[in-house]
């Protein structure tokens, strides 16, 4: 009777157990990360009696989860993917907002210039025309010192996003040791041989959440304890032991920062190895969108204002002087490493907008020479250190000049940033309107009483600089009209003849002299 009584008390302990997981799975149901639980029932040993096995009834063997490793592993990865995917199109999004703007666009702004510009050019003697190009050119540098602030504003906020998601990371990497402490306490207690699955079930809610950070990869052991790597094989999470990430100011550049990883040694910059999750798409976003973006904007603000300059210098005021410059924009912003040990200062000008790119470039001194190093890639030519005498190095539309008073070290570096601040420095050199240079200095022209057809053409500017460009020329045809004179020295077809030579006349010859041609 007592075999009996334990038999059936074992099915009724089994089953009691069974129901208790089942309200667990129940109770559970809208528990982020839980995973249903399965309770395995195996048969007790039998006991030997009279030479036979004689049954003991039902017992527990294990409460496990409904748990795929490989469906997990591949959810991480998806969600890691997503995660960067994500924030870098919300992030993108932003900019395109920013400058595509059918009202405060870049484009907008443009055509209003350009707009204004043609109606000086349609009345250049209207006072309200030029009166309306001022106000409009004073517009334009203030939508592009608008577009510099509003770019600056999103990379300081893509900076605090980068520390803040740096902060969850290590949080989340805390509590994960901290649940991997819990799980190592209670298998060295010897009380029990089953994990907590509710304990397991949180490490998994966590693994989930921080490949939502950044992509990882984990290893697990038997004995439920894990390793966590990021980057190229960084160790996050060894066991119960923590490892972090932290920032620091990068020294090409300190108003940005790098990612150093603080593990088993010190790696001092993982920034570029991070590709995966919120974190990897900030990175992506600041180095493939934001940073090029403010390049690119600046790049435009200058070719505006240098394009533009040159024409407006080649016409004349209505006070009678030759056109200045309309805008003005400011030089490279240059940086030295803070790690350099010489005392090189340089020097960067832009010396043609036309070649300028958006990349920024790092001037690097190793073994005597000087070389430039564009972020795209490309490399300039080595320059060998001419100190004492100045070092000069010309590449993609730049000018640097290291003074050759200073002393390099070997190692020093230099980051050169051309078109940063193109944007934020435009500037409008003119305010009177009377100073908007809409007229041709020179004019072509002939006496009534000429008997010939010659024509000549209107001119152009080719040297707005040079002294005489005022200066009144006439040329006289002689008899017979196949040669002429002048009364200032040409050149005509390379050829230089001095005032008062006689030129030989042909059909469609072209004429220089005193910084114009006809």
């Amino acid at each position: 009777m007592g075999d009996i009584l334990g038999t059936a008390v074992s099915g009724l302990l089994s089953f009691q157990r069974a129901l208790s997981t089942t309200s667990h799975n129940i109770a559970n149901v809208n528990t982020e990360g839980y995973s249903r639980q399965n309770v395995d029932l195996n048969t007790r040993n039998p006991s030997y009696l009279g030479g036979f096995f004689v049954g003991n009834g039902v017992q527990v063997s294990a409460i496990e989860r409904s748990y795929d490793q490989f469906i997990t592993t591949s959810l991480r990865e998806s969600n890691s993917s997503y995660a960067r995917l994500e924030k870098f199109a919300d992030l993108s999004a932003q900019i395109d907002n920013i400058l595509a703007d059918p009202q405060g666009g870049i484009s907008p702004i443009l055509q209003q210039f350009f707009s204004a510009v043609q109606d000086v050019s349609d009345d250049p003697a209207s006072g309200s025309a030029r009166n309306q190009l001022l106000s409009t050119a004073e517009s334009l540098v203030n939508r592009f010192s608008t577009f510099d602030t509003r770019l600056s504003q999103l990379s300081r906020n893509t900076e605090t996003d980068i520390e803040n998601t740096i902060d969850e990371i290590n949080t989340i990497v805390a509590s994960i040791a901290d649940i991997n402490l819990s799980l190592e306490e209670v298998l060295a207690s010897g009380l029990v041989t089953q994990q907590s699955n509710d304990l397991l079930d949180q490490r998994d809610a966590l693994l989930n959440e921080l490949s939502t950070k950044v992509n990882i990869q984990v290893i697990n052991d038997q004995d439920y304890n894990m390793t966590v790597l990021i980057g190229n094989g960084q160790t996050m999470l060894n066991g119960a032991t923590a490892f972090s990430l932290s920032l620091q100011p990068d020294q090409a550049d300190p108003t940005q920062n790098i990612i150093v990883y603080n593990g088993f040694s010190t790696v001092n910059d993982v920034s570029d190895q991070l590709n995966g999750g919120q974190l990897g798409g900030l990175l992506d976003y600041r180095n493939g969108v934001l940073n090029p973006t403010i390049n690119s904007v600046g790049r435009i603000a200058m070719g505006l204002a240098d394009t533009f300059n040159a024409q407006h210098r080649e016409g004349m005021d209505l006070n009678g002087s030759m056109g200045g410059d309309f805008f003005s924009f400011s030089q490279p912003r240059t940086i030295p490493f803070a790690s350099n040990g010489g005392t090189s200062t340089i020097t960067t000008t832009v010396t043609d907008v036309s070649q300028l790119t958006i990349d920024d470039y790092t001037l690097n001194y190793n073994a005597g020479n000087w070389q430039l190093v564009s972020s795209s890639g490309s490399t300039s030519a080595v320059v060998a250190d001419a100190s004492p005498a100045d070092t000069t190095l010309v590449f993609e539309g730049l000018t640097v000049v290291i003074d050759g008073a200073s002393t390099p070290v070997n190692g020093d570096q230099f980051t050169i940033k051309p078109t940063s601040q193109g944007a934020r420095s435009l500037n409008l050199e003119i305010g009177d309107p009377n100073e908007i240079a809409a007229a041709a200095p020179i004019r072509t022209g002939s006496p009534l009483n000429n008997m010939g057809d010659i024509e000549i053409s209107q001119g152009i500017v080719t040297d707005a600089t040079n002294a005489n460009l005022l200066n009144t020329v006439t040329f006289t045809f002689d008899t017979p009209a196949t040669t002429f004179t002048s009364n200032s020295d040409v050149v005509v077809n390379g050829t230089t003849y001095l005032a008062g030579a006689s030129i030989p006349y042909s059909n469609n010859m072209v004429v220089d002299s005193n910084g114009w041609q006809v």
